[in-house]
């Protein structure tokens, strides 16, 4: 088989890690955390606004959100003596309640490392598509026709029921959805990788048609108390800041974007100012909101460090999958010029 060329990567690596991860504060509070998603404690608590983007590493992909569906989740969390508590609100004003037969319902997802309760967090958090072989990932999961399990996830069909306690709650008035979504939970550690999903079940989303965010990060240790809770303001900017590590390495994007002719990338993948539009591999029209440039650079380095179940991505010898792309093989201020280009499509 024909390799395949360099920007494939993201055929095999795509929704990785997040690019600028916004920091969302827990609360702590005395008590355990209300389950009502109207109670004063979680509307007058200062939310985090994240960016939802359609889930296109893996067909069929998600289209774009409809008109009436937001493309933004608005995020709250508190924490009490023994539950860790999630406040999920975005705007659908046709809400979706029955599952059945060619009808699904409206849901949301939260999802984190299975490993957060180690006291140290891995260098890279699991592959947002449900974790990876050998980095499992945890799933809370709210359907509005009452369904609500925790889950384990090492990739792509391998969902496993996990044992405890889940409670959701949820309300939909005035256009807007707002969910409570609750368990037994005491991470070892001040932050941890948190990610989320949406899927509007009138547009007919559901498994792996959804929309998602990139890997965020909850930061348990934060000095919000139910006497000190701070201002939408700050917490505004705090989703929005481009954190350092994940500020892009120098490059030229304008170079990067002709790179990508003459590399072969076009021939593969849909972006901003190709006309083809093949469908070989992953869309990239938002790449750069859902990886860090560090992340994209290691991975043109390292195509089969984590291999997406795309048809076609990978081949498969005993056991053992490989990415049908090499490793990228132009000069250092090349790769960089390929990043630059990638972290500018958002």
């Amino acid at each position: 088989m024909t390799p395949r060329p360099a920007a494939l990567l993201l055929a095999v690596a795509l929704l990785a890690v997040a690019a600028a991860a916004a920091e969302i504060p827990v609360r702590r509070v005395d008590a355990e955390p209300a389950g009502d998603p109207r109670d004063r404690s979680w509307l007058t608590l200062p939310a985090v606004e994240l960016r939802l983007l359609p889930q296109t590493s893996v067909p069929p992909a998600t289209l774009p959100a409809a008109g009436h569906v937001d493309d933004r989740l608005r995020v709250r969390a508190q924490r009490g003596p023994t539950r860790l508590a999630l406040h999920l609100e975005w705007r659908d004003p046709r809400p979706a309640k029955t599952h059945g037969i060619g009808r699904f319902a409206d849901a949301a997802a939260v999802q984190w490392p299975l490993a957060a309760i180690a006291p140290e967090p891995a260098a890279e958090p699991p592959y947002l598509g449900m974790g990876h072989r050998g980095a499992p990932v945890e799933i809370w999961f709210w359907r509005a026709d009452g369904k609500r399990e925790r889950l384990a996830a090492a990739g792509f069909g391998t969902l496993t029921t996990q044992p405890g306690d889940l409670r959701a709650r949820a309300e939909w008035q005035r256009g807007r959805w707002r969910v409570v979504i609750a368990a037994a939970a005491d991470p070892a550690r001040a932050t941890l990788p948190v990610a989320f999903a949406v899927w509007s079940g009138e547009d007919g989303e559901r498994d792996g048609l959804k929309r998602v965010t990139a890997w965020q990060t909850l930061r348990l240790d934060s000095p919000m108390t139910e006497a000190a809770v701070g201002n939408d303001k700050l917490v505004a900017e705090a989703a929005t800041a481009d954190a350092p590590a994940s500020r892009p390495p120098a490059g030229d994007a304008a170079r990067g974007a002709r790179l990508m002719q003459d590399k072969g990338c076009a021939g593969c993948h849909a972006y901003p100012g190709n006309p083809g539009e093949p469908a070989t591999g992953p869309d990239l029209r938002q790449a750069g909101a859902l990886h860090t440039g560090a992340y994209l650079a290691e991975s043109l380095a390292e195509p089969s460090r984590i291999i997406v179940p795309g048809r076609g991505y990978f081949v498969e010898t005993e056991g053992h999958r490989a990415s049908i792309m090499p490793p990228f093989d132009g000069s250092r201020a090349e790769r960089d010029d390929l990043v630059a280009f990638l972290r500018s499509l958002r």
